[in-house]
């Protein structure tokens, strides 16, 4: 636009000026690579040349002061470069305002082909220039808290799943059983164990284990229903909450997944194999005993390792 207008206006080096810029610009956009900060720094000190020679050629007239300005805030975002750069930049805009200001205070100017008088448009161009580095920093603004809300997401994710299998862990777990103690209904806790973990691991190695681990968190998901949680309890526990849900019920659905894990396989490189689980179910309604009924749940499941495994044991 500032091309078009210096141009028509006869304005030629203030023309030729932004003419440079625009080609740089799309040399840039041409090669521009994802996470490379190169472009963006070039960009940066484009920038700053275009803003510092613009008012020198204009007597620091025109309202260029706006871009450094605002640039020295955009480049803390932009640039993904350590300390002591960031710091090389934000200094060489800092620098660059101050000497656009010294233009200014001291009517400076560089005169370089026929002079054209821009006084009824010079306010124009000033509101132009302040409006197009509001826009940069209200851009990088929205972009910044975009980036905040994502990183608390992500961090809230990860506090409260576990990196493995994606299931709850004991953090949300205590977080939920904590919010429940409001309410009092009949719940069952099924204690769920990978029988034989270890021989896995050590027969197969641990990308066998692994696999294990997300193929049962991913079968326990794929059978509960909505208002359960799942929980990756440790190593290879879990543990079922069943709100809302009867010994009998739980008992139900925990035969269906008992019956689904003996049939289920898993197969890396041509090796496949199969593996069982072990549960400890029990009831309660009172949840504030809930570490009790927890207790409870894992003695049931460590007296059905020891009786045969591949079971369930409650008071049913």
């Amino acid at each position: 636009m500032f091309f078009c207008a210096f141009f028509f206006y006869g304005a030629l080096s203030l023309a030729i000026l932004n003419g440079i810029s625009c080609f740089i610009y799309i040399l840039l956009l041409a090669t521009e690579k994802n996470n490379d900060p190169r472009n963006i720094i070039i960009a940066y000190y484009e920038i700053l040349t275009f803003s510092f020679l613009g008012e020198l050629l204009t007597e620091g007239t025109m309202g260029f002061l706006f871009f450094p300005m605002g640039m020295v805030a955009v480049i803390f975002y932009l640039a993904y470069v350590d300390a002591f750069k960031l710091f090389i930049l934000q200094l060489s805009g800092f620098i660059t305002t101050v000497l656009i200001f010294i233009i200014t205070e001291k009517h400076i100017v560089l005169r370089l082909g026929p002079q054209v008088n821009f006084d009824d448009h010079r306010g124009l161009i000033i509101l132009t220039n302040m409006i197009i580095s509001l826009i940069n920093i209200q851009y990088v603004s929205v972009l910044y808290k975009r980036d905040q809300e994502q990183t608390r997401a992500v961090m809230k994710y990860n506090n409260t799943h576990d990196q493995l299998t994606g299931l709850y862990n004991r953090r949300f777990f205590y977080e939920e059983m904590n919010n429940a103690l409001k309410t009092t209904h009949t719940y069952s806790i099924a204690m769920i164990d990978i029988d034989g973990f270890k021989s896995i691991n050590d027969t197969y190695g641990h990308k066998f284990g692994d696999v294990a681990l997300t193929s049962l968190a991913s079968l326990l998901m794929e059978n509960v229903s909505e208002k359960d949680i799942v929980v990756r309890w440790g190593g290879e526990e879990f543990i079922i909450y069943m709100p809302d849900t009867s010994e009998s019920q739980a008992l139900q659905n925990l035969t269906t997944i008992l019956n689904k894990v003996e049939k289920n396989q898993i197969t890396i490189d041509n090796t496949t194999i199969h593996f069982t689980v072990t549960m400890g179910l029990s009831v309660s309604d009172n949840i504030s005993n809930y570490e009790k009924v927890i207790n409870d749940a894992d003695e049931k499941l460590y007296h059905g390792k020891r009786h045969g495994k591949n079971r369930i044991i409650s008071s049913l």
